[in-house]
C-alpha cells in the first residue's frame, strides 16, 4: 500500500481495493475516518503491507483487532423545523457553490473536488448530506449516492476524500458527524455535538455540518414553490 498523505496524527494509504480505497493509521487523538486503524504511534514514512489480519512495515508489524466500530446513524426521523434555526452557522467563503435551500438543491457533481484541504470542503458538504440522508431514509439519498459515485469515477479530488465519500455513500461517518445528526434528529440539545463537529479540521466540520443541515432542513420542501 502506497502512502498518499500524512499529518502529525494520521497516515493514509492507497490500497488499490475498490471496496476499501484508503486505509488510515492514526493515533488515539485523531479524528477517525471509518476505515482507520488506531495505534499508539504512526508507522515510518513509506509503503505498508497488509494481510492475514496484520500490517507490516520492514521489521515492524501490527496485529489488527476490532475494538471500535465506525459510526453509522440509521433509523432516525428528521427534526421538526423549529428546532433548527439556532444551529445555523456561517459558511465561510471557500470557493464552493453552497446548495440552494430547496428540495433539489444538492448537486454532488458541482461540489466534489471544490475547495481547499485534505478533504475539500465541497466533498465534506456532500458527505454530510449523504450521512444525514442515509440516517433518515431520505428519498433523495439514492440519487445523491448515484451521483456521488459517478462523479468520483470521473472527477479529480484527493485520495483521502474519495475514501470519505466512499464510506458516506453507505452511511458511515466520523463519530463527530454521527453524534451531531443523532442529537439533532432526537431533539436533544445539540450545542455540545455542534461544537465537537465544528472542531474537526480547518474547514471540514463546518462543511460537514452544512451538508447535514441541508438534508435535514429541505427534506420537507418537495413540490414547494
Amino acid at each position: 500500500m502506497a502512502e498518499v498523505a500524512r499529518t502529525t496524527v494520521s497516515v493514509h494509504y492507497e490500497t488499490g481495493d475498490p471496496d476499501l480505497p484508503v486505509l488510515t493509521v492514526a493515533t488515539p487523538g485523531a479524528v477517525r475516518l471509518p476505515a482507520t486503524v488506531v495505534t499508539p504511534s504512526l508507522p515510518a514514512p513509506g509503503a505498508l503491507s497488509m494481510g492475514s489480519g496484520r500490517l507490516w512495515q520492514r521489521s515492524r508489524s501490527w496485529r489488527v483487532t476490532r475494538w471500535w466500530r465506525p459510526a453509522r446513524p440509521v433509523g432516525l426521523h428528521p427534526p421538526v423545523q423549529r428546532a433548527l434555526p439556532s444551529l445555523a452557522v456561517g459558511f465561510a467563503s471557500l470557493g464552493v457553490p453552497v446548495p440552494e435551500p430547496v428540495y433539489d438543491g444538492l448537486r454532488p457533481e458541482a461540489l466534489i473536488g471544490s475547495g481547499p484541504g485534505l478533504t475539500p470542503s465541497g466533498d465534506d458538504l456532500v458527505a454530510g448530506a449523504l450521512v444525514a440522508g442515509h440516517a433518515t431514509a431520505d428519498p433523495r439519498f439514492p440519487r445523491w449516492r448515484t451521483a456521488t459515485l459517478a462523479t468520483l469515477g470521473a472527477a479529480s479530488t484527493t485520495v483521502v476524500s474519495r475514501s470519505l465519500l466512499h464510506h458516506a455513500c453507505d452511511g458511515y461517518a466520523t463519530l463527530e458527524l454521527a453524534d451531531f445528526v443523532d442529537a439533532v434528529c432526537a431533539g436533544r440539545d445539540a450545542a455540545s455535538a455542534t461544537s465537537r463537529l465544528l472542531a474537526v479540521g480547518h474547514t471540514s466540520g463546518t462543511a460537514l455540518l452544512h451538508g447535514a443541515l441541508h438534508a435535514l432542513t429541505t427534506h420537507c420542501l418537495e413540490g414547494a414553490a
